[in-house]
């Protein structure tokens, strides 16, 4: 597993990787947009690396540990370089991760969408990616925020991939879950045609996450908002009190950009919680 950068507290994503011991690798972000001397840059890397290693390290302390093993233990290792952080990623890529988590102050452009240096790290790193998004409490005061997860489910590959993300997160938290199912493109009127096969296609897909959920000892209240479209049941969840995460899964979508829909991008634009997408 490799983060770019890692906002890591108690009860934070990075929690997860401490329940299978992981190792991580982080690359401190690249000051960009100004020139610096390599004396600078080690000094501002190994500041940033320190941080991030303690962090990261502290919330696997505080990880909730599978009953009868000892607490977790993880290997960080900073990867100071002197390069672009799109150009350190792509060569740290070469030797073989898992899953690249992306993660920095600066992740919105202007116009709402996701910043270019996001979408240039991405685009360097062709296995699974999850982007990181703190918001509202989260950003403000992360080590004591505890985490509400939402996790919006469609019955897709990857909304399920993303639902088992969360729900080793809920687990090694000790974190309340809510699965929402959303129905891609649905309306009241079309779901209303569809009667009580589309019933009994929504309490499927949405009990095949809870049974997931059972496996590892983890509790998720579920709601269904099918009469809707699938950002908007989203953020009507997540203004609830509770729901202060949300992790969802997502396609890349081709182009110059970082685009994985227009859900997405509503939810990034407008949701008050902080969001984990999972691209997988």
């Amino acid at each position: 597993m490799k983060a770019p950068t890692a906002s890591s507290r108690p009860g934070s994503p990075a929690c997860w990787p401490g329940t299978r011991s992981l190792p991580i690798t982080i690359l401190p972000p690249a000051e960009t947009g100004k020139r610096q001397s390599k004396q600078a840059r080690e000094q501002q890397n190994g500041v940033t690396g320190g941080r991030v290693e303690e962090a990261v390290k502290a919330a696997a302390a505080d990880t909730k540990p599978v009953e009868g093993a000892e607490p977790a233990k993880i290997d960080v290792t900073i990867r100071e370089h002197d390069a672009s952080t799109e150009v350190a990623v792509a060569k740290e890529a070469s030797k073989g991760y898992d899953l690249l988590v992306v993660g920095l102050a600066n992740m919105r452009a202007k116009d709402g969408v996701f910043h270019d240096d996001i979408g240039r790290i991405a685009s360097a790193f062709d296995g699974p990616l999850a982007i990181v998004a703190a918001k509202g409490a989260h950003l403000k005061q992360p080590e004591r925020s505890p985490l509400g997860i939402l996790a919006p489910v469609s019955g897709t590959d990857v909304s399920r991939r993303a639902a088992e993300v969360a729900i080793a997160i809920a687990r090694a938290c000790g974190c309340p879950l809510t699965v929402l199912y959303v129905a891609g493109g649905s309306n009241g009127r079309s779901r209303k045609r569809r009667g009580f096969r589309a019933n009994r296609q929504e309490q499927a897909i949405v009990k095949e996450v809870v049974d997931i959920a059972d496996r590892y000892d983890v509790t998720a209240e579920t709601v269904i908002h099918a009469d809707m479209a699938p950002d908007q049941a989203i953020l009507t969840e997540a203004k609830k009190p509770g729901h202060n995460l949300i992790i969802m899964g997502v396609n890349r979508r081709p182009g110059d950009k970082l685009f994985f829909g227009d859900t997405t991008a509503t939810v990034f634009e407008k949701a008050p919680a902080a969001m984990v997408f999972v691209a997988s």
